[in-house]
């Protein structure tokens, strides 16, 4: 009987929507749970669908999350963007039931599916500082990792003397978004008190007011809304952070780990990004890097990480200093690219789960990948991608023709 994996997506992000097909094909039985019109669940190489709504999870119905997860006991859970990492990790965290912020009651957590949570997610000491940047950034120097100087921002005076005490440019980010919209450089004051806006405004305000609208509605409601918000870090502090401004290359590291124990990875450089500056990456090269590959395996050990991962990076090519900048606790856009690299991803996890002898991991030979859909974001209509390798998901009609669909119309 093939090992079975459950992929958990609650946001709309073509990250993970390649994934299923690389773990079916790796001898995985794939299902999915998530909303059934979202990108994730267009792929045609799920064995197993469940039907999930964000919206109603961030209101605190579990049952479904729970119900699935007892029923189809799978062998590992993957949260496959930041809400679903949230969600996971605080539902593993709650020993005495589960409720967020707004939440009612408790709700009862079987015992067997925090048992199969903590089997999927690794060590659960280690949950605040995988999705927080100044966290990760402090346990990096513990193991001599080097990391721009940062803080947390409460509030804008923080950032204002950081940048007095840092000089300009300094860099903003927003915990809980994916790619380029967390991440703010600011040459000057002016910039920053408009990034800080930017970041604040559109999601803390409404939230806000949605809260107090929300939670009176839960008081009265309690018989259906129960646990409250779980899909947000419940620790406390800042969601902003400030930190030094440093030049390179954006570089990244896609791993796959099991108990702490980096089984493969890709290490890739940025060749394109969009947008310019603080995008994301749309081509990349893939490349032997011995130090992003160290660093990541020190990291994954220090986290006692489970799952598919990314480690971002910037590499300074005049002094050829590696910088780390975050720890990604989900799948990234390359996770399907193993065989490519030289070392499938997907399948050293299936010989990790039924403890198989470990596949040998090939030496990359230098690629570079034009990503779908984001270079075609870029550019619709770009005749040279500039890459040895398109990766269209040519062989997925319904995927293709979705994510096609979300590309920028041209005249």
């Amino acid at each position: 009987m093939r090992p079975r994996i459950l992929l958990v997506a609650l946001a709309d992000w073509f990250g993970p929507t390649r994934l299923p097909r690389a773990l079916r094909e790796a001898g995985f039985e794939v299902g999915v749970l998530a909303d059934p019109d979202g990108l994730l669940a267009q792929s045609s190489h799920i064995e197993y669908r469940f039907a999930l709504s964000a919206g109603l999870v961030r209101l605190g119905v579990l049952r479904p999350v729970l119900r699935t997860i007892l029923e189809f006991q799978p062998r590992i859970v993957v949260p496959c963007d930041e809400a679903a990492v949230h969600l996971l990790q605080n539902l593993a965290n709650a020993w005495d039931g589960a409720r967020g912020p707004g939440g009612q009651l408790r709700v009862p957590m079987p015992p067997l599916v925090r048992e199969i949570l903590l089997r999927s997610l690794g060590e659960a000491r280690s949950f605040a500082a995988r999705s927080s940047r100044p966290l990760a950034r402090k346990l990096a120097a513990t193991l001599g990792i080097a990391a721009p100087p940062s803080a947390p921002v409460p509030y804008l005076q923080v950032a204002e003397a950081f940048a007095r005490d840092h000089g300009w440019p300094v860099v903003l980010t927003r915990e809980g978004r994916t790619g380029g919209d967390r991440v703010r450089v600011c040459a000057d004051q002016a910039e920053l008190h408009a990034a800080y806006s930017d970041l604040t405004q559109p999601e803390d305000v409404p939230h806000w007011l949605g809260r107090a609208v929300r939670y009176p509605l839960w008081s009265v409601l309690t018989g259906f809304h129960l646990a409250g918000d779980l899909t947000r870090p419940l620790q406390d502090g800042p969601l902003l952070a400030i930190e030094a401004h440093v030049p390179g290359r954006p570089a990244t590291y896609t791993v796959v780990a099991y108990d702490g124990r980096a089984l493969a990875g890709i290490a890739a450089v940025a060749e394109v990004v969009h947008p310019p500056g603080t995008g994301a990456s749309t081509v990349v090269r893939l490349v032997n890097d011995r130090t992003m590959a160290d660093t990541s395996r020190k990291l994954v050990g220090r986290l006692g990480f489970t799952g598919f991962g990314g480690i971002d990076f910037v590499r300074d090519e005049a002094s050829n200093k590696l910088w780390f900048l975050k720890f990604n606790a989900r799948p990234t856009p390359l996770s399907h690219l193993g065989r490519l690299a030289g070392g499938d991803l997907c399948t050293a996890l299936l010989a990790a789960v039924t403890n198989a002898f470990p596949v040998p991991q090939r030496a990359t030979k230098e690629t570079t990948v034009a990503l779908f859909p984001q270079d075609w974001m870029r550019d619709p209509n770009a005749a040279n991608r500039g890459a040895d390798h398109v990766d269209l998901p040519v062989d997925d009609d319904r995927l293709f023709n979705r994510l096609k669909a979300m590309l920028p119309r041209t005249a």
